[in-house]
């Protein structure tokens, strides 16, 4: 057998692979000039020219007049030498379907070996994922393993009995550009000993060369019939081979398809489940860097001043932080992924630090109007929602991103430095990967 690069490392079995030498070619050559539409009108034309001038052209009636004899002699040669061409085509057919066959069984065993690693590697992720319990109970197609122990059909094995035998005999024998050289040379030769008054037992018009062109035709077209016969039970059983690989992949296809399904609804809830935990905890690292500092800063300027707010001698824990706020820092943290896949980076478990991606000016910028056009947003959606509320100032309809004052995009630039201490805080890392392409239009 081949090995697992079978399919890739051959050419498919063309007819032209088994017409190998000279003859071959002249066999080749007869059958596409012979074996065509513009050849037979030919020989309706030439025939039927040949007739009206034999029964009104006075010279030619008198050398051959009707029943037209020596355009029978012709005729009977043409077919002869024909037969003969189509058994060197019907052989050359035989071996190319051979090989064909061949092909296909070992194309089929390289996809059964692929399925059967496949299906392996699928096993295995059923024991990493249900904990060494299979997830579908599904056994192979019965027809995979017979496949090995079945060749793949030859039209030699469809000839069991005698007679097919001595068909295939006389086909390989005769089915050979040489046989048709003989029986065109025997003609001319035939011909030439008459026309010459060597041999006077066949004068003109070859009477007896024509029953024996008679004869030998209408035995090779019985070969011929045979010979299809087993070429067409070779055909169903090669066809019916096919269909049962076809169904054996289809049933492999829809046990992957299946088990793939039952592997994602265990990828599905482990994956939402770590989706949460994730989330969780980037929104803790959140409040740890964003809402800690910024309680730091006002103690420092209480301080400055001599305002002491409530909160500034005990800073809240995330235990204490209220529902509104926490939810506000996980929404935020849901965000930071698209952020940074916005400029080309992604967050991964810390595993090497020194890989870590460092932001530029553009990427600061961006990430920071990324931050601010979301809690925008928010605030605008929170502000519409609650109309018959009284708002203070604080609250007020915030301004768009280019309208902001240098001074006011600062706090923003900062906190969008500060992500990778956000992210680090949690156990990620942000590396850098391929952009994707933002909105047209959307400034960085």
């Amino acid at each position: 057998m081949s090995s697992g690069t079978a399919i890739e490392g051959h050419s498919p079995v063309l007819m032209a692979d088994e017409r190998i030498g000279a003859n071959d070619a002249v066999a080749a050559t007869v059958t596409r000039w012979v074996g065509s539409m513009p050849a037979l009108y030919l020989v309706l034309v030439v025939f039927s020219g040949y007739m009206a001038l034999a029964t009104w052209w006075d010279p030619l009636h008198r050398i051959d007049p009707y029943p037209f004899p020596f355009l029978l002699f012709l005729n009977n040669v043409a077919q002869l030498v024909l037969c003969l061409i189509i058994l060197v085509g019907q052989r050359v057919l035989s071996a190319a379907a051979d090989r064909r066959s061949v092909q296909t069984y070992e194309n089929t065993e390289t996809i059964f070996r692929q399925v059967a690693d496949l299906q392996a590697h699928l096993d295995r992720q059923d024991r990493v994922l249900s904990r060494g319990l299979s997830l579908l109970e599904s056994s192979p197609h019965p027809w995979i393993e017979q496949h090995r122990v079945q060749h793949p059909p030859q039209a030699a094995d469809q000839a069991v009995t005698r007679n097919d035998r001595i068909a295939a005999w006389l086909t390989t024998r005769l089915g050979s550009v040489w046989a048709f050289y003989l029986a065109a040379g025997t003609q001319v030769v035939w011909i030439v000993l008459a026309e010459a008054g060597i041999q006077r037992f066949d004068r003109y018009p070859f009477l007896f060369m024509t029953f024996l062109s008679s004869l030998a035709q209408l035995a090779f077209m019985i070969v011929i019939m045979v010979g299809q016969d087993v070429l067409g039970r070779t055909g169903d059983r090669r066809s019916e081979q096919t269909f049962l690989d076809a169904q054996a992949v289809l049933h492999e296809c829809r046990r992957m398809e299946q088990r793939l399904i039952a592997q994602d609804r265990v990828l599905d809830s482990l994956t939402g489940y770590v989706t949460v935990r994730v989330t969780e905890q980037l929104a803790q690292a959140v409040h740890d860097t964003s809402e800690r500092l910024a309680h730091q800063a006002r103690v420092h300027e209480a301080m400055a001043t001599g305002a002491v707010p409530a909160d500034a001698d005990v800073l809240r824990r995330w235990e204490e932080l209220p529902d509104r706020a926490r939810e506000a820092n996980r929404v935020q943290a849901r965000r930071l992924g698209e952020n940074l896949a916005a400029i080309g980076c992604f967050m991964v478990p810390t595993f090497a630090p020194g890989l870590d991606a460092v932001f530029d000016d553009r990427e600061v910028r961006s990430l920071a109007r990324l931050e601010y056009d979301r809690w925008m947003e928010q605030k605008i959606a929170a502000r519409f929602a609650n109309l018959s509320e009284q708002h203070d100032l604080d609250d007020a309809v915030p301004l768009p991103w280019d309208e902001l004052p240098d001074a006011a995009r600062v706090r923003h630039m900062q906190a969008a430095r500060r992500i990778p201490v956000v992210v680090a805080r949690a156990g990620f890392q942000v590396l850098r990967g391929t952009p994707r392409e933002r909105p047209a239009g959307q400034p960085l």
